[in-house]
């Protein structure tokens, strides 16, 4: 009996335990993990809080979790608009405060000539010092003439200083072709100015030719002036197609322009120029933005939001899985081409001033984004494009139904460029471009500056011009550009500043005007901007900020 006893009091023991609740987390016991999602059962604890009971696992409680998402550390704002805090800085190999970073001069060692990292060792002996004329080594008698000892090749005769291609009489339609070009002092000031201060690819060089015979003609100036020319671009707004050549040695870029400018098959030839994207520095700033106040976008939106109108963003990849971007990009373009195009910042922050419609609200958030990738980041460097690559998005986004272009872009002059932008300008497109970041004394950048393209500045929250904007007769109007929050990637957003942000806001008013009057061109639209734009109080900026600072909604009562 006494076994007996013994037995039945563990078991109760035992019992009691099983049926005790764990503790809670600060009450002695371990602390316990949320668990979210299925196959829990909501039950209710001693203290009248809610456990969840996993069915997988009975036994063990789980404590929900109670805290709220905050930004994380090294950024400002309020869930889920979070901002970094830290500027970024300039890359390797360059100088200064972003984002004007300079790329660091070297100079060749001792006994050499030249900048790093074209050095060259310095010539040892002089034609003088042998009682020759010439440049070492190419040294020559006072007397004898430079070109007797060069005689033209078979089939080529001398015309002056050049080597012209026999040719068939033909009523004198075809000249003949050049096959030796002039020395650099002999280049005309028409080729200099294609060169001279104007960004470029240094051994690279398109050319416009007819669309029909783009294979064979491409075929022969590679055989013919030694170069290496790359498969025909068709740009339908050009009425032609574009090769590229690129240079092979130590062949003067200058000299080749020359000769191939007198070629009959060529009807333009100009370097590659290089583009950029850029944007300012920004200091940390909590939300709400004001660029909606100062453009009365609110009031705007009563009247249009954008609705049918396709908007071409210029730029890098966005990321179209962005919140503020879900089901917002119509089509993708990559003039780029060199594999996967994984999403960059500033494609996305100019699609987000546009078209955002979460946490942020677009200035035409109804209209759809065309995303044309024709810039591409380096890895410690600015996003950077090509004449080639912008002239195949263009190309592509009229094709896909365009009405406005945005160009958050500078560069130099480009006649290739300035002409498919009047030729589309021509069918309807409107052009919207950045002012540029180069400071007061910077000069007129391209392609604001081209007389179809609506050039934009920047402003701040108290309607100050930015002070790192362009100056000159070429900008049309001002706009919000200072300290704007837009999306970044991986859902996260960040401040930008720059003329760049500033084109965004007028692309998205020009898609306002545009839902309520499709046939509106690039002239009649830069009317309407200019006689309903916000004269500031300030006095800073002056003739600088254009017509005013753009009012979306003046804009639309001023539209008949």
């Amino acid at each position: 009996m006494r076994f007996i006893s013994v037995l039945l009091i563990g078991l109760i023991a035992v019992s009691s335990a099983n049926a005790a609740p764990p503790a809670l987390h600060g009450e002695g016991g371990p602390p316990l993990v949320i668990s979210a999602g299925q196959g829990t059962t909501p039950q209710t604890n001693p203290s009248g809080g809610q456990w969840s009971f996993p069915q997988r696992n009975p036994g063990k409680w789980i404590t929900p979790q109670t805290n709220p998402q905050s930004c994380p550390k090294g950024t400002v704002g309020k869930w889920p608009i979070c901002i970094g805090t830290k500027p970024p800085k300039c890359p390797g190999n360059t100088t200064g405060k972003w984002p004007n970073c300079q790329d660091i001069v070297r100079y060749g060692p001792e006994g050499t000539t030249g900048k790093w990292p074209k050095c060259k060792p310095k010539p040892t002996a002089s034609c003088a010092q042998k009682g020759l004329i010439g440049k070492w080594p190419d040294c020559r008698e006072p007397d004898e003439p430079e070109i007797a000892a060069k005689p033209c090749p078979d089939g080529y005769v001398r015309k002056g200083k050049k080597c012209a291609e026999l040719t068939k009489d033909e009523g004198g339609k075809k000249p003949p072709r050049i096959l030796k070009t002039q020395k650099q002092d002999e280049i005309s000031p028409e080729i200099a100015a294609l060169i001279a201060n104007r960004p470029h690819r240094p051994k690279e060089i398109l050319v416009l030719v007819d669309a029909g015979r783009a294979s064979e003609i491409a075929a022969r100036l590679a055989r013919q002036y030694n170069v290496i020319a790359d498969p025909r671009e068709l740009i339908a707004l050009l009425d032609g197609a574009i090769v590229r050549l690129r240079l092979t040695g130590n062949r003067s870029l200058e000299s080749l322009l020359a000769a191939l400018s007198a070629d009959p098959d060529v009807e333009l030839v100009q370097p590659n120029y290089d583009y950029r994207v850029g944007k300012g520095e920004t200091l940390p700033q909590t939300v709400p933005q004001y660029a909606g106040e100062a453009i009365r976008l609110e009031e705007a939106h009563r009247l249009a939001r954008g609705h049918g109108i396709m908007i071409a963003v210029i730029d890098t990849a966005i990321e179209a899985a962005h919140p503020e971007l879900v089901g917002t990009i119509a089509g993708l373009f990559d003039a780029v081409g060199d594999g996967p195009s994984p999403a960059e910042p500033h494609g996305t922050e100019i699609a987000g001033i546009l078209v955002a419609h979460a946490e942020l609200k677009g200035v035409a958030p109804a209209a759809k984004v065309l995303s044309v990738r024709a810039f591409r980041s380096g890895k410690a460097s600015p996003a950077q494009s090509t004449s080639l690559q912008l002239l195949k998005g263009i190309n592509w986004a009229f094709a896909s139904g365009a009405k406005i272009m945005n160009m958050s872009f500078t560069g130099p002059m480009d006649p290739l460029l300035e002409r498919i932008i009047k030729t589309a300008a021509a069918k309807g497109v409107i052009f919207i471009a950045a002012a540029g970041n180069n400071g007061p004394k910077g000069a007129p950048v391209y392609p604001a500056a081209y007389p179809e393209v609506i050039a934009v500045t920047a402003t701040d929250e108290k309607d100050k011009l930015y002070g790192q904007a362009n100056r000159g007769d070429y900008i049309c109007i001002a706009a919000p550009g200072v300290d704007i929050i837009a999306p970044a990637l991986r859902g996260t957003y960040e401040l930008s500043s720059g003329t760049s942000m500033a084109a965004a806001h007028v692309s998205g008013v020009v898609a306002l005007l545009l839902e309520r009057d499709g046939q509106l061109d690039w002239s009649k639209v830069r009317a309407i901007l200019s006689s309903s734009a916000r004269k500031p109080d300030t006095s800073s900026g002056g003739k600088a900020l254009g017509a005013g600072i753009v009012d979306a909604a003046s804009a639309l009562g001023k539209q008949r």
